[in-house]
């Protein structure tokens, strides 16, 4: 395990040093994560760190929803983040998303076939809701249960929900064609050592790499604390079996 992890600054190309990079990055197979690798990134969220991690929607920042100072960090990793707009969940299962969040019978069905995937369900929070997650007057939560490999292994081994960020906003993804899978992009936010370098120093502290190619595409958003349920935002994704249009 010493040799899985590396400094940016020593594990790239002579170009990419000149970032003087300092994260650490770990490589993971995505089709079977390594455990032992999981764990060692565990261990950095269990204590406050922040992660750059693969998922179905792209490149994200995560961190334990159980410290305050994790919504600090992806604030200044996202500086264009409005600070009262919260920060959507990662959870396991569709049970630790019922301690978090209120669940009709109707939300129930269409979250089973929804989950896990690329949807972000807006929610009436709890009390058991974590405070950094909750949006304005501690109303609602955003919350995906992802089907990405990598994050499944994470979420599956950590008891507390994730509090994540894509790394950067839907309308500079849009101006650049971002939903196009057309094109073949080389903008900063689909590499680790380009988004290293685009973050603020010393707030990531782990890079996740892997082989496979990372989807650019966002998640789709339904407000389910409203009746009916609202699409606020479509990211491409089926809809049909959702039921709301």
């Amino acid at each position: 395990m010493t040799n899985a992890i590396s400094h940016c600054k020593n594990s790239f190309s002579h170009n990419e040093k000149e970032g003087n990079l300092m994260t650490q990055v770990l490589s993971i197979h995505q089709k079977n994560p390594d455990k032992r690798r999981i764990k060692e990134v565990i261990e950095i969220i269990d204590r406050g760190g922040i992660i750059l991690a693969p998922s179905e929607t792209g490149y994200c920042f995560i961190g334990s929803a159980s410290y305050d100072s994790t919504h600090e960090k992806l604030l200044k990793l996202r500086p264009g983040h409005p600070k009262n707009k919260p920060f959507s969940l990662f959870c396991k299962d569709i049970s630790q998303v019922s301690k978090l969040a209120y669940l009709t019978t109707q939300t129930f069905r269409i979250a089973t076939r929804a989950w896990p995937g690329p949807y972000t369900f807006i929610l009436p929070c709890t009390k058991n809701t974590p405070k950094i997650a909750a949006g304005p007057k501690r109303k609602t939560v955003g919350i995906r249960i992802s089907n990405h490999p990598i994050i499944q292994s994470i979420t599956m081994e950590i008891d507390n929900p994730l509090l994540v960020t894509s790394i950067t906003d839907d309308e500079e993804l849009l101006a650049q064609d971002y939903f196009d899978e057309n094109n073949v992009h080389d903008f900063w936010w689909t590499n680790v050592t380009d988004i290293c370098k685009q973050a603020s120093p010393g707030i990531i502290d782990l890079a996740i790499k892997n082989d496979e190619i990372v989807p650019i595409k966002v998640s789709t958003i339904v407000d389910f604390s409203q009746e009916p349920p609202e699409i606020i935002r479509d990211g491409g994704w089926d809809l049909d079996f959702l039921g709301l249009k």
